[in-house]
């Protein structure tokens, strides 16, 4: 396992709430773009690094709307063996509770994994994608999340953040110091199905099944992911905004590692 952590902190960038100006209209045309109901971290991170969120967006709004992110990912997912833990005892949850819990998690499997697979061919080469989109206008509504929003750390118990740091530390380079990726936050308001996690997860993680499957995606990226084609101009970001995104998509303990979680739980709760 590599010990790259994410070089901002999930929990405290910003916001949608906090987002104001240019960056809130970036954020909407990232939902709407990515037909989800939320941003998640990478562009919270990105908006704070001067015009990285902008930048990067522009470069790589064509690969979102070509609609091969979404393709590529749902193939990979199908591709790549996931351990899944025994079987999840619904009667343990409200019915209710559990539709919120599967609908957050579908949403952040959906975006991270969109975004592991477009951010992987971007950042594959120096120079700019080339893009051919018939109607690049695409108007779509604006979804609103039909689940209990994020919540603020500051909104969690001590208890249920033991929980979330708990959970969040499986496939972590720093363990239970690592930064909390999202996901977990907005799991919060259930710290029971956390912690059920927790014991379903650790087994796999112990036995190494969690970094297997990881390395696998790593590699399929690699062989496998998005090859765009490229125009003869080179891109110009940050040398800290290239790192942030080369790290959060290159090793096996950031999205990688959510997109993998994210999508064990998911098939483990159907």
């Amino acid at each position: 396992m590599s010990n790259y952590d994410f070089s901002y902190d999930p929990v405290t960038a910003i916001s949608e709430e906090q987002a104001k100006g240019k960056t809130a209209e970036i954020f909407l045309d990232i939902r709407k773009t990515m037909n989800i109901p939320l941003i998640t971290s990478i562009w919270r991170g990105l908006a704070s690094m001067e015009n990285s969120l902008e930048e990067v967006w522009s470069l790589t709004k064509p690969i979102y709307l070509s609609g091969i992110p979404e393709l590529a990912l749902t193939k990979m997912i199908n591709s790549v063996y996931l351990p899944i833990p025994n079987k999840f005892n619904h009667k343990e949850f409200n019915q209710k509770d559990i539709k919120h819990i599967r609908d957050i998690i579908k949403v952040y499997n959906k975006s991270n994994g969109m975004n592991l697979m477009a951010l992987s061919a971007f950042i594959s080469s120096e120079y700019k994608p080339s893009i051919n989109l018939i109607n690049t206008n695409i108007q779509k509504n604006i979804l609103e999340p039909e689940f209990p929003k994020l919540l603020n750390k500051e909104e969690i118990s001590k208890e249920t953040w033991d929980i979330v740091k708990n959970i969040n530390s499986i496939g972590s380079p720093k363990g239970i110091n690592s930064h909390v990726a999202t996901l977990w936050r907005h799991l919060a308001y259930w710290p029971n199905f956390l912690l059920l996690v927790y014991k379903k997860c650790i087994p796999l993680e112990n036995s190494g099944k969690i970094l297997k499957a990881s390395e696998d995606i790593l590699n399929y990226i690699k062989e496998d992911g998005i090859n765009l084609k490229r125009q003869k101009a080179k891109y110009n970001i940050s040398e800290e905004t290239f790192s942030t995104i080369q790290s959060y998509v290159n090793n096996t303990n950031q999205v990688i590692r959510m997109v993998v979680l994210g999508n064990i739980i998911d098939k483990w709760i159907k």
